[in-house]
C-alpha cells in the first residue's frame, strides 16, 4: 500500500513537472531531486531500509515512462530525534540538494521540518502526520501532504458510534510513555483525536504498558467509575 501511495503521489509530481519544463529551452533539463528524510534504525517499521526500496521503485516505474521527467533519490538519517532529524532537513536545504522533501516518519521530526519546508518552498510529502495538529495547513503547515489521512478521522467515527448506541459518559485509557523523553505514543495521538471529537470532556488516564510497575486492575477500576455501560467497549488501534 505505501508504494502504491508513493508512485500515486510521485506520478502526480512527475506530470506538474513535466508540465512545468515543457517550455524549457535547456539541452538537458535538470533533474527533480526527492530527498528521502528517515531513520536508519531497522527495530522501526519505517527505517530507511524499509522506505528506499518503495520509494526507488516507484521512481523506476515513472523514469519507464516516455518523455518521463528525471528524477534523483537522496537520503538522510533523522536518527528519529526531534534535533538532529531537522538539522538534516536545514542541511540539504543549505547545499540545495532537495527540491522535494518525502517524509519525515517520527512526528518529532516531522513537525519542524514541515514548518521549515513552508518558509523554504519545498513541497513536503509523507506517510505520517496523522496528528490532528497537522490538519491546520495554514500557516504552517502550507506545502504539507499527508498519505494516510488523520486521526481526526478515527475520532469522527468513534464518535458516530457512540451516538449509535446511545453512550453519554465515556472514558479513555490509552498507552504512553512513562519515560517523558520519548515524547507521546500513537496511541496518545489517536486517543488525543478521540478526546477532541467527544469535546474534550472525557475521562482519560494513560499507562505505560511497557512498564513492569503497571496495575492494571486498579486502572480498569478507575475508568469503570468514570463511565457508564452495561457492555465494555475496547477501541484497539494498531499503531
Amino acid at each position: 500500500m505505501e508504494v502504491f501511495h508513493l508512485i500515486t503521489i510521485l506520478t502526480v509530481l512527475h506530470s506538474a513537472t513535466t508540465a512545468s519544463t515543457t517550455s524549457a529551452t535547456t539541452e538537458e533539463s535538470q533533474p527533480v531531486r526527492l530527498a528521502v528524510l528517515a531513520p536508519n534504525d531497522d527495530s522501526l517499521p519505517f527505517s530507511l531500509h524499509k522506505v528506499l526500496p518503495a520509494v526507488i521503485y516507484a521512481v523506476r516505474t515513472l523514469s519507464s515512462k516516455p518523455s518521463a521527467t528525471k528524477l534523483e533519490v537522496i537520503y538522510r538519517d533523522t536518527s528519529c530525534s526531534s534535533t538532529y532529524g531537522p538539522l538534516a532537513a536545514i542541511s540539504l536545504h543549505n547545499s540545495g540538494l532537495a527540491d522535494v522533501l518525502l517524509g519525515p516518519l517520527c512526528p518529532y521530526v516531522l513537525a519542524p521540518v514541515a514548518r521549515y519546508s513552508s518558509v523554504w518552498g519545498l513541497p513536503l510529502l509523507t506517510a505520517a502526520g496523522q496528528n490532528d495538529n497537522f490538519d491546520h495547513k495554514d500557516p504552517h503547515y502550507r506545502l504539507l501532504t499527508r498519505m494516510n489521512g488523520s486521526y481526526s478521522q478515527v475520532g469522527q467515527v468513534v464518535l458516530q458510534a457512540i451516538r449509535k448506541f446511545g453512550w453519554r459518559v465515556v472514558a479513555l485509557l490509552f498507552h504512553n510513555y512513562e519515560e517523558r523523553s520519548k515524547g507521546n505514543s500513537n496511541c496518545y495521538f489517536t486517543l488525543g483525536a478521540v478526546f477532541t471529537a467527544l469535546g474534550k470532556k472525557s475521562f482519560h488516564r494513560g499507562f505505560d504498558e511497557t512498564s513492569p510497575n503497571t496495575d492494571y486492575k486498579k486502572l480498569l477500576k478507575e475508568v469503570s467509575l468514570h463511565s457508564r455501560s452495561e457492555y465494555f467497549f475496547l477501541l484497539h488501534f494498531l499503531v
